[in-house]
């Protein structure tokens, strides 16, 4: 059943019900430690791949492609695999996450061929799809929805952040450039897996009244909730595409074009894009989500015209980086509030799963198209190349999202009517 901030007194009493069921601060703050270990250990092989293809001599093409294979393999699967915290044992959900994700980390840390860091990454991108639907359904259980939500989006940005630095810093000291990086990844899943293990699920709660109306008595609840949901999920899947277009390709643009072939410096790059995300996520407690998201729409448009043609300056990627990290903040954390607020709490993990699945595509499919181009282009005018294709859909969101608010604007002044 959908519930509204004004729904009927039986849906309050129901939810008022279920907060008491619900999970208690430990296992909140467990969910939140593998949001960021999951997306953390997604992003360690961003700073390392100039080191596997020269370990392992491929092409372009091919690197772009197992970067994207992660985020492609995960959104099918989240589709399958997200709502299984809404039926199952949510502790037991994540600790199976978990242990496919350490399978994944394995295999990457000892990859001696493309199919091993295939291998590695398709099981993240499954591992990632298990854990996201019930982490954050738990982590966002409190009674403060808002809050919750944009824990749950700091958290899980500086994990993304975190795992290129982790990436970069430790690869040198190692036989190979995995070994190090992803047995970190591996004792830390290991001391989440065991934290999970002390957490008590929630009791169940009584079945949903079938008697009652599925729109709370409001006729177009459902879509409303649907239209902010799907609004969401595509300003969300944006802002992911420029942070996936820079992490995905940092390494070879900050070693081909501006002379850095640290993995650390490439790593600090891509970790310096996400900090700068965390800095405006405080700001949609003041604008609310769906104002913040348009913000951050003409940011990111900003960040992209400044990125298009300048992907061979370092003062223009730098510039680029600071204005995107700044507009995702302002997207995901939007967006996440708006699954945190508006998702049936019956549906929980599946709406999370769903909308978090338009986020792996979007960090995902621009550098594997870029990674086609690059068949018949170069990789400067590939990435411009995309640059361009997503700042038009950039642009055809903020409209779609100026008309969303506008409408949702005028349903408040109605309702204090």
């Amino acid at each position: 059943m959908v519930m509204s901030a004004a729904a009927s007194s039986p849906a309050r009493t129901e939810a008022s019900e279920g907060s008491s069921r619900a999970p208690s601060r430990p296992a909140r703050a467990w969910a939140l430690a593998l949001l960021a270990l999951g997306a953390a250990g997604a992003g360690i092989p961003s700073s390392l791949y100039p080191a596997y293809q020269a370990q392992l001599g491929f092409s372009d093409a091919t690197l772009t492609a197992i970067y994207a294979v992660y985020p492609l393999v995960s959104v099918p699967a989240v589709f399958l695999l997200g709502p299984l915290g809404d039926r199952f044992s949510p502790r037991r959900v994540m600790r199976s996450g978990i242990a496919v994700a350490a399978a994944g980390s394995i295999a990457l840390a000892l990859a001696t061929s493309t199919g091993w860091l295939i291998l590695g990454r398709v099981a993240y991108g499954v591992a990632l799809a298990i854990v996201t639907g019930a982490g954050v359904a738990v982590a966002t259980s409190g009674a403060d929805k808002v809050r919750a939500g944009l824990v749950s989006a700091t958290v899980f940005i500086l994990g993304t952040g975190l795992g290129p630095v982790l990436g970069g810093a430790l690869t040198g000291f190692g036989p190979s450039p995995g070994l190090l990086p992803f047995g970190v990844d591996v004792v830390l899943l290991g001391v989440v897996f065991i934290g999970l293990g002390s957490v008590r699920d929630p009791e169940p709660g009584p079945p949903p009244d079938r008697e009652a109306p599925a729109t709370d008595g409001e006729p177009d609840m459902t879509r409303t909730v649907r239209r902010a949901l799907v609004v969401a999920a595509a300003n969300g899947f944006l802002g992911w595409a420029v942070v996936g277009l820079v992490l995905g390709l940092i390494s070879s643009v900050a070693e081909r074009f501006l002379g850095l072939r640290d993995p650390l410096v490439a790593g600090g790059l891509a970790g310096a894009l996400l900090v700068c995300s965390t800095l405006t996520v405080p700001a949609v407690t003041r604008l609310g989500p769906r104002r913040s998201q348009l913000v951050g729409l003409v940011a990111l448009a900003g960040s992209l015209v400044v990125l298009a043609p300048g992907v061979d300056s370092l003062v223009a990627v730098l510039v680029a980086c600071v204005i995107a990290g700044l507009a995702n903040g302002l997207l995901y954390s939007g967006a996440t509030t708006i699954v945190a607020t508006m998702a049936p709490p019956q549906r929980a993990s599946g709406t999370a799963a769903a909308v978090y699945s338009a986020f792996f595509l979007g960090a995902g499919l621009p550098a594997l198209l870029v990674g086609l181009l690059t068949t018949a282009l170069p990789l400067d005018t590939a990435l411009s190349t995309i640059a361009v294709g997503t700042l038009a859909l950039t642009a055809l969101m903020t409209v779609l999202s100026a008309v969303d608010s506008r409408h949702a604007a005028r349903r408040r002044a109605s309702a204090h009517r």
